[in-house]
């Protein structure tokens, strides 16, 4: 890939940057065709591109990207002729459908490229004898880490860095705002959060523990119990230990494709009143009605995938006002919901992405 470029006359011009990873990734060119990952949702590109869908040769579907075509289709249809190279991990992906496509950029998550821990994804080393140049990034592990360095390297990729600085400028806007108000709070005033994950699953209690949902709650001003229990990202928590821990605040997450049309559903394309109606039916649970967080109506919901994407910021704004609504009675996730929509999406998230028991329904 180097030598090829280094013949180039534009050599001089050419755009360098260095991946999450460590990685040096060198193009000639602002990136015209990308190969997706499954674990970089497109909504990624939609923050700093107008047209993300056009910047696919291909994508592996499911994992982050299993909901893009509902919320991108009546805006970009040409997102059902994306070729498909995979499904899910990056194992699935076919390397030769890959160098196909001739792609000018493969664009992967840690998540993607390291499922194996430090040992890298095999299919890496033959991208790279093809030449084909691939980024990683990361939304997801660790994204109040690397959040900010993985979009200002997709900026330089794509040769837009002025919008991505300008949503990174917005982001840190918010978050630094929160944080002042935080400076009020003590450690030890800060609320049990119990977060309880795809909380349709029958069984209960799959949650967070330290790593990406964690980190919200850490700075929305709240205290996971999970990491009390959890070594891992996610994990399976006792219903004694929930139930003895009696934690101040419950937030279940969902999305919008439930097992079934009555079940709790949150995100694009969920009405206001469905998520609301599904969301009491999960409360009316006899392991989850016992809870005092669900008798003082301390109950909430959230859409599962804000993990995916820097729109997690809204999440954040969300759970801050829950966890501690006498210090951010001003805050208004909705109004920055809308500011993103307007300012900064190419394909708007619509839908209901949060509720709270104690108000019924909160739209979007």
């Amino acid at each position: 890939m180097l030598t090829l470029l280094a013949a180039s006359p534009s050599w001089a011009q050419a755009i360098r940057v260095t991946d999450i990873a460590g990685r040096e990734v060198v193009l000639a060119q602002p990136a015209k065709r990308i190969v997706l990952g499954a674990w970089v949702s497109l909504d990624v590109l939609s923050l700093i591109h107008p047209d993300p869908v056009g910047l696919l040769a291909g994508w592996a579907e499911a994992g982050a990207n299993a909901i893009q075509p509902a919320i991108l289709r009546s805006k970009f249809p040409a997102i059902d002729k994306v070729p498909v190279i995979g499904k899910g991990s990056f194992e699935t992906i076919s390397i030769e459908a890959v160098i196909a496509q001739k792609p000018d950029l493969v664009l992967l998550s840690r998540f993607d490229a390291f499922r194996f821990g430090a040992e890298a994804a095999p299919g890496l080393d033959q991208l790279a004898a093809a030449g084909i140049p691939v980024a990683i990034v990361d939304f997801f592990l660790d994204p109040l880490t690397n959040t900010e360095p993985s979009l200002r390297l997709l900026g330089k990729l794509l040769g837009r860095e002025v919008q991505a600085e300008a949503f990174l400028a917005f982001y840190r806007q918010r978050l630094a705002a929160i944080d002042v108000k935080l400076k009020q709070v003590s450690s030890a005033a800060r609320p049990a959060v119990f977060l309880h994950a795809f909380a349709t699953r029958p069984e209960c209690c799959f949650s967070a523990g330290p790593g990406t949902i964690d980190g919200f709650i850490r700075l929305a001003g709240g205290h996971n119990i999970g990491t009390e229990k959890l070594a891992t990202p996610v994990g399976q928590l006792s219903q004694e230990f929930v139930l003895t821990r009696n934690p101040d605040v419950y937030v279940a997450t969902a999305i919008s494709d439930g097992p079934d049309a009555g079940s709790f559903a949150l995100g694009p394309g969920v009405e206001p009143k469905r998520a609301a109606e599904g969301f009491i039916r999960l409360l009316r649970r006899n392991d989850l009605a016992a809870l005092g967080a669900v008798s003082r109506g301390r109950a909430f919901g959230l859409w599962h995938l804000f993990v995916h994407t820097p729109v997690h910021l809204v999440a954040i704004e969300a759970l801050a006002k829950w966890t501690h609504p006498e210090l951010f009675v001003e805050l208004d996730p909705q109004a920055t919901l809308d500011e993103i929509n307007n300012r900064f999406l190419a394909a708007p998230l619509e839908g209901t992405f949060w509720i709270s028991s104690s108000a019924g329904s909160e739209k979007r």
